[in-house]
């Protein structure tokens, strides 16, 4: 039996939430430590539809989330995946006020040392977003970072090691700038290479061409990053990495063959990838449109029409490069 958890020492008078006051959110974090699993079940269903509501966090978010840390480092509690999603949630949400906001950061900062654990957590869900979690500045990066990279390239699930590389890069790139040279090479899987090359390109590193290798090699086959490695789990640190790598490749050949590479398969999500890419590149830095004529091509002339639609974007960018002068910008140097 595990140990419980007592809920005595809040105040819960003004812990409310999305649909209830503080004495519903002590009513059903009471029942979901408590000892009747089915109980348990749907209070921490009812928590997690109700400590964040489209977004944004509330008082009772910022007082649970101890209570809710202290579940998820049980390992016998009930759906532990929704637990670790719930706090994730309430991590990266909107406060109604600068108060709530304050007591959510100081909550996460004080459970990050507890934690990381469960970046080797048997259930890959708790690893996932424990990753995302510990990838945030809490002042305990000099704990967070050796166990990142010690899990990162041992960790088997590809996007869930991204993470972890993505997050190495976030919080000491210059520290750890040599690992994530080693990150780039063949040796491991195209998501933490691909990563890999992204954190280097954020952080302004060197980038070499090991670099540009490990980027053409790791996009070679579609979205390694935001695609269908794990159904409907994005990867947090970039709405376009492929982009915001390509950018610092400072190639806009190369660029562009990358993205044609992709734009030409006949797999749409693939496709799309390759089309996101070239349509974020261009906004960067319009004045590369001329490399990206048969990117264009391709989109336009693709099967699919979700793919077809990223043309009319292009098209739009190609004219705003051309009314700011034309010519081939000259990107600095790799």
């Amino acid at each position: 039996m595990r140990a419980p958890i007592d809920l005595t020492d809040t105040d819960w008078a003004d812990a409310d939430h999305a649909y209830g006051d503080g004495a519903d959110t002590f009513k059903w974090l009471r029942d979901a430590c408590g000892d009747v699993p089915e109980r348990a079940d749907r209070a921490i269903g009812v928590l997690h539809n109700c400590l964040v509501h489209q977004g944004s966090v509330y008082a009772g978010s910022a007082k649970a989330y101890p209570v809710l840390v202290e579940l998820l480092l049980d390992p016998a509690a009930q759906q532990r995946a929704t637990l670790a999603d719930l706090l994730l949630q309430i991590t990266i949400g909107t406060a109604e006020t600068e108060r709530i906001h304050h007591e959510v950061r100081a909550a996460h900062s004080q459970a990050t040392p507890r934690l990381l654990p469960l970046l080797t957590d048997p259930v890959r869900e708790v690893r996932h977003r424990i990753a995302y979690l510990t990838g945030m500045r809490t002042g305990h990066e000099d704990l967070a970072v050796p166990a990142l990279r010690e899990r990162a390239l041992s960790e088997p699930d590809p996007l869930v090691a991204a993470i972890m590389t993505g997050a190495v890069a976030r919080l000491a790139p210059e520290d750890c700038a040599a690992w994530l040279s080693d990150a780039l090479s063949p040796a491991h899987s195209a998501a933490v290479r691909a990563a890999a090359a992204w954190g280097i390109a954020q952080a302004g590193l060197p980038w070499s061409h090991e670099a540009t290798t490990a980027v053409t090699e790791a996009w070679a086959h579609g979205d390694v990053l935001n695609g269908d490695i794990i159904e409907g789990e994005e990867w947090r640190w970039s709405d376009n990495p492929l982009a915001e790598t390509l950018v610092v490749m400072a190639d806009p050949a190369r660029a562009a063959e990358i993205c044609l590479r992709l734009t030409q398969s006949g797999d749409e999500d693939t496709a799309n990838c390759g089309a996101f890419a070239a349509v974020g590149l261009l906004e960067e830095h319009p004045d590369t449109h001329p490399a990206f004529a048969h990117v264009v091509a391709a989109i336009r002339a693709h099967p699919h029409p979700n793919v077809r639609s990223y043309a009319d974007d292009l098209d739009a960018l190609s004219g705003r490069a051309d009314r700011l002068g034309g010519g081939q910008l000259q990107l600095p140097p790799g």
